[in-house]
C-alpha cells in the first residue's frame, strides 16, 4: 500500500470514532485518501487535510463535542482507490472551504448520476437544494463546475431538468461546463446525440443487452418508438435482426438515428420512419415479425397498430410500462385479454401467449418499469 508521510492526525478514543468521523466530514476537515489508524491503546486517528486548524482542532473538538483528543504526526496509508462519488464529495468540499460557505457538501453531491461519454449528468433534484441555490449563483461557480468535472474524470457537466410536455418527450438540461454533444460505446454499439435535446437512460442498459441476447436472425422488426437506437441498435447488432423500421418524431433523436446506424455500419439494415408513428405504422401492415414497443409511461397508443404490422404467421411484440408492483400479474392478463380482443376484432386468429416478464427497473416508489415479452401465433 502506498504511503504517505507527514500527516496529522486526531487521535481519539475508539468509542468516539463515529462521532468524530462525521465532525471532521462536515467540517472538510477529513482526509479521505488516507486511512484511518487504529491505535493499541483503544485509540483511532483520523487523517487531516491541509485546510485543518490543527493548532486548534483538540480545543474546538472539546468545545464541540465534549471529547478529548490531540493531533501526531505519523506516516500515513494512502487508501487504494477512492470511489467517484468520494472524490465528488471532497472536490465540493475543497471548493466550498476555499471561498469560505458553510455549507453541507451533502447536499450538493448526488447518490448518482447519468455518464454519457465526456458528459456527466446530475439528476435535477440536487438543484432543488438551498445549497445548490447559493453556489449555482456564485462569482466563482464556474471553478466548482470544473473541480466536479474533474473529480468524474469527464470534460462536461450538466444538470437534468423535467422531461419537455411536448410531442417528442425532449430532454431538458441546463449545461453547467463544456458541450452536451456526446459519442460514446455502450456494449459494443456506438451512440451519438445531443444529450440537452435528447433523452438516454443508462438505467435501461440491462433491458438492452437482454433484447441484444434474443435470436432475431433473418427478423424484420418494427421499433416503435426507436429514439437514438436505444433497441434498434441491439437488435441489429447482437440478435441478428435482418431489417428494422425504426420509426421516430423528435429531429433530434432522428439525427442520432442515423449517425449511431452509420457508426455501427448497420444504415443499410435500417429504414428510418420520421414522424408520426401513427401514420409510420399503418404503411407497415404485415410485414414483422417482432415489434417494439418502448415508450414509458405506456406504449399503449401504438397496441393496435403494432398487432397489425405483424406478418400473417404472427410474431412477438415487446410492451413496455410502468406498473405498480403489486398489480404486475394483473397487467399481464389483462393485456393478454386487450391482444386476443384485438385479434378478434381485426380476424387476424392469434393466440396471445406471455412469454416472460422484465422487471426492468425502479421506475418510482412501488412502480416497476417492465417488459412483457407477448407471443401472438394463428
Amino acid at each position: 500500500m502506498e504511503t504517505v508521510d507527514s500527516t496529522m492526525f486526531l487521535i481519539v478514543k475508539s468509542e468516539h470514532g463515529e462521532r468524530v468521523h462525521g465532525l471532521l466530514k462536515h467540517e472538510g476537515w477529513l482526509d479521505a485518501e488516507v486511512e484511518p489508524r487504529h491505535e493499541s491503546a483503544g485509540n483511532i486517528g483520523f487523517p487531516l487535510t491541509a485546510a485543518t486548524p490543527t493548532n486548534e482542532i483538540a480545543d474546538w473538538l472539546k468545545t464541540t463535542a465534549s471529547i478529548t483528543g490531540f493531533v501526531e504526526t505519523h506516516q500515513g496509508q494512502k487508501r487504494p482507490s477512492v470511489d467517484p462519488h468520494r472524490r465528488l464529495h471532497r472536490a465540493v468540499e475543497s471548493w466550498l472551504s476555499a471561498n469560505g460557505l458553510d455549507l453541507d457538501a451533502t447536499g450538493l453531491v448526488p447518490t448518482k448520476w447519468e455518464k454519457l461519454g465526456d458528459l456527466a449528468l446530475l439528476p435535477r433534484h440536487v438543484a432543488t437544494t438551498e445549497e445548490w441555490a447559493i453556489v449555482h449563483d456564485h462569482a466563482d461557480a464556474e471553478t466548482l463546475w470544473k473541480a466536479m468535472a474533474d473529480a468524474l474524470n469527464i470534460g462536461s457537466l450538466g444538470i437534468q431538468a423535467p422531461i419537455a410536455d411536448d410531442a417528442y418527450r425532449s430532454a431538458q438540461v441546463e449545461m453547467l461546463l463544456g458541450e452536451s454533444e456526446v459519442a460514446f460505446t455502450d456494449h459494443g454499439m456506438t451512440y451519438t446525440f445531443d444529450a440537452a435535446k435528447v433523452m438516454f437512460s443508462s438505467g435501461n442498459i440491462t433491458e438492452r443487452r437482454r433484447i441484444g441476447n434474443l435470436d432475431m436472425r433473418g427478423e424484420v422488426v418494427v421499433d416503435a418508438y426507436a429514439g437514438v437506437g436505444y433497441y434498434t441498435f441491439p437488435m441489429l447488432v447482437h440478435a441478428g435482426a435482418a431489417h428494422v423500421h425504426a420509426c421516430e418524431i423528435n429531429p433530434a433523436s432522428l439525427a442520432g438515428l442515423r449517425a449511431g446506424g452509420e457508426a455501427n455500419g448497420i444504415l443499410d439494415k435500417m429504414t428510418v420512419h420520421e414522424g408520426d408513428n401513427a401514420v409510420s405504422l399503418a404503411g407497415l401492415k404485415g410485414v414483422a415479425d417482432r415489434c417494439h414497443l418502448g415508450l414509458l409511461p405506456s406504449s399503449e397508443a401504438v397496441w393496435e397498430a403494432c398487432l397489425l404490422a405483424l406478418k400473417p404467421s404472427g410474431g412477438v411484440l415487446h410492451i413496455h410500462m410502468n406498473v405498480e408492483e403489486e398489480h404486475i400479474d394483473t397487467w399481464v392478463d389483462e393485456t393478454i385479454q386487450q391482444f386476443t380482443a384485438l385479434s378478434e376484432d381485426h380476424r387476424r386468429g392469434f393466440h396471445c401467449q406471455a412469454l416472460h416478464v422484465e422487471r426492468v427497473k425502479w421506475f418510482a416508489p412501488r412502480v416497476r418499469h417492465v417488459v412483457l415479452d407477448l407471443s401472438l401465433r394463428p
